[in-house]
């Protein structure tokens, strides 16, 4: 699918790209969306515009000249944006989606795979507040400025999850089972995640910064939001040192309590050493034992000796010890 859209005096409008008559005047066209493309729309783009667009495959390369570059006429950029649907319950429900960027004759050419909120409320923006929009420049502005914005909120998030998991650590007994490591990991892959989307937007808006096709109002926005990353990179920092602390202090806290668990059965062992080294010794082999000339005798001793043996075990699991 994709998206037009045209300004017309003080306010947008958006349209399918079915919809748009030919000829166009480019002149009035600032942002054009480009979700879950077919061939044949990306083939009618390329035509209409004069515009080589990113595939999928160059979204997803990894190497920094395929992140940004430029050309005579273009700016070309691929960027990470954070995607998470439930947070702590799984690492696999967060992940970072390459969105392509192209700036061209003042026009910001998008093309993404994904639903993302950014793109919703930019688009919301654009079409209830486009006074202070006057090129695809300013879009592609607002829509990082939104992004950074967003990763700032996952970061105060991914915060408060920490100090829950301390509070646990620190006063709630039976609580450092398996699930809260679950919890720590999962936190420090989702950080790990936004980290990488963070520095990704870093190196672009530093390359960014040094291109002579940006106007002087533009290269001013990217120097206050290069700050706002900065400082996400600093409270990342931060972050990751909490999650490594929370770790630790899990281990530490675990180690503590199997030391307890080993503790106990020491003193059981070895309360139980005396009668067991006296029944050796004297092998119980008296003349008066009743149940000698009793029928039931050997499988009473065999019912008597599981029974011995699976009392602890059920009071051990009880108390979560095995």
């Amino acid at each position: 699918m994709v998206t037009i859209y045209l300004r017309h005096d003080d306010s947008f409008e958006s349209h399918p790209l079915k919809n748009l008559k030919e000829p166009i005047d480019s002149k009035t066209i600032f942002w054009i969306d480009i979700f879950q493309p077919n061939a044949e729309e990306i083939e009618r783009i390329e035509i209409l515009f004069d515009i080589k667009l990113p595939t999928k495959h160059d979204r997803e390369e990894i190497e920094l000249s395929s992140r940004y570059w430029e050309d005579n006429r273009s700016i070309k950029i691929n960027s990470y944006f954070f995607v998470s649907f439930f947070f702590v319950e799984s690492a696999k429900s967060h992940y970072n989606e390459s969105v392509s960027f192209v700036l061209q004759d003042n026009i910001l050419f998008t093309v993404r795979d994904s639903e993302l909120q950014t793109f919703e409320m930019m688009s919301k923006i654009l079409l209830s507040h486009p006074k202070e929009l006057f090129s695809g420049y300013d879009i592609f502005i607002q829509i990082f400025d939104i992004r950074i914005d967003k990763d700032a909120d996952l970061l105060e998030y991914a915060s408060k999850e920490s100090d829950e998991i301390r509070k646990k650590l620190l006063w709630e007994h039976g609580s450092h089972s398996i699930e809260l490591l679950r919890k720590i990991s999962t936190l420090q892959e989702f950080t790990l995640k936004v980290r990488q989307s963070v520095f990704d937007k870093r190196r672009i808006l530093t390359a960014m910064a040094k291109s002579p096709k940006l106007p002087p109002t533009i290269k001013e926005d990217l120097s206050i939001m290069m700050k706002d990353i900065n400082s996400l990179i600093e409270f990342i920092a931060i972050d990751d040192n909490t999650l490594d602390n929370l770790q630790n202090l899990f281990l530490a806290q675990t180690s503590i309590e199997q030391n307890k668990i080993i503790k106990l059965f020491t003193v059981a062992s070895v309360a139980l050493m005396p009668p067991t080294l006296i029944a050796s010794i004297y092998g119980m082999n008296f003349h008066f034992i009743p149940e000698l000339k009793w029928t039931l005798g050997y499988p009473f001793s065999l019912i008597l000796m599981a029974l011995s043996s699976a009392i602890p075990l059920i009071y051990f699991r009880k108390k979560k010890w095995l």
